[in-house]
């Protein structure tokens, strides 16, 4: 499928793939445990836009789970394309779901998070990242381009640090926080922070989200994907509307 990085799956250790599954869930998965059996399904949900993604992502949990789940495009809430799907595996997601969802709600921890790495990071990005475009005026009537680098995290101050400590230490990227009006966290890296995260990931980061992480990039998410024949109907900038309120440094 155009956007994929690859057509086949190759075999991961257990313990690459249990920090796959991990990094799965970082973002847009959700893992939920059947009070009845005790089995353990990973929920995604995403856009039709990033089916490529949904459909090499489900290709890989597939293998590992041994499942055979497939994927459902609908429209949610009448109205916005979008594509899911379900895995369940008791033995295999079991300590996933209990190390992440230690009182039934997902926390990342720094115990989540240790042992980690680039290939994770790129998997929590593609999920809640985000570069940011500006173009600023200056006196002289020349363009200047800001690249700036966002990633959604919770609403929980502590959690977020978390995440932040864990970035800077895989990338040796400093990050700022700001609070969304939401009541949201978000992380931000600007200017050389922002190079050197970006150039951290970009190896892999899927080509179908590579707006996420083009520090080549100067125009919005619909102009690179026109540009990249990626163009996809009803596509939606919202991966770089970011907040404006810096809470600090």
């Amino acid at each position: 499928m155009e956007g994929s990085t690859t057509n086949v799956v190759g075999p991961m250790t257990n313990l690459e793939s249990q920090r796959f599954l991990i990094g799965c869930s970082l973002g847009d998965g959700c893992l939920s445990r059947c009070k009845r059996s005790g089995s353990v399904t990973l929920h995604i949900q995403r856009k039709q836009q990033h089916l490529a993604y949904a459909v090499w992502q489900l290709e890989k949990l597939n293998a590992i789970l041994g499942t055979k789940a497939s994927i459902k495009c609908f429209v949610d809430k009448g109205k916005y394309p979008a594509a899911r799907f379900g895995v369940t595996n008791k033995k295999i997601l079991t300590p996933v779901y209990e190390l992440l969802y230690p009182t039934g709600k997902k926390i990342i921890s720094p115990k989540v998070l240790d042992g980690l790495g680039l290939q994770e990071l790129a998997l929590f990005w593609m999920d809640d990242g985000s570069l940011e475009i500006r173009k600023r005026t200056r006196p002289t009537g020349a363009i200047r381009i800001e690249k700036s680098a966002w990633l959604a995290v919770c609403e929980d101050e502590e959690k977020t640090n978390n995440v932040g400590d864990w970035i800077q230490s895989l990338t040796g990227s400093k990050y700022t926080k700001v609070r969304h009006v939401s009541g949201s966290y978000y992380l931000r890296w600007h200017s050389q922070q922002c190079k050197n995260l970006i150039e951290k990931i970009q190896p892999y980061i899927l080509p179908c989200l590579g707006y996420k992480a083009d520090l080549n990039r100067t125009g919005t998410v619909s102009e690179w994907l026109s540009e990249s024949k990626l163009q996809i109907p009803e596509m939606d900038d919202k991966a770089t509307r970011v907040p404006r309120t810096q809470l600090n440094s």
